[in-house]
């Protein structure tokens, strides 16, 4: 009695990209972060201000992907820059994941001769986390 094996198809798996583009709130602020926008820069606009380009830094390590804006510098006072901890979120058919993720504020004090000429910390950090979702999509 001969015995037929006959193949299985899978069904193909759904295509998995890295989402590119991050929608994220919490209370009235929000934060919206573009890998690359429609001229290829990065974006980040937060409350109502839009940061591109140089103006973005952007720099991968374990925790993920840190995405640094400066919201406000004065000469000889201080630096405040904002800092999203991104993780990194894999997608399917351009379905939106859930996603939470450390924002750093951090005010770092300067002085005419670049330090600060008294004791203490340099930087200081607000930590909050904003909530909201990861897509991919097409630039």
């Amino acid at each position: 009695m001969a015995t037929s094996v006959s193949a299985v198809k899978k069904a193909p798996s759904p295509a998995l990209e890295s989402a590119n583009l991050f929608e994220l709130s919490r209370g009235r602020s929000s934060i919206t972060y573009t890998a690359s926008d429609i001229g290829g820069e990065p974006q980040v606009n937060y409350d109502g201000r839009t940061f591109r380009g140089a103006e973005v830094r952007r720099q991968k390590t374990e925790l993920g992907t840190l995405v640094t804006v400066t919201l406000e510098a004065t000469p000889d006072l201080e630096m405040r820059l904002l800092t999203i901890v991104l993780p990194q979120v894999q997608v399917k058919n351009g379905t939106p994941e859930k996603v939470s993720a450390p924002v750093v504020f951090t005010r770092v004090e300067l002085s005419i001769g670049g330090l600060p000429l008294h004791p203490g910390p340099v930087q200081t950090y607000d930590v909050k986390i904003y909530s909201g979702k990861a897509s991919f999509i097409v630039s």
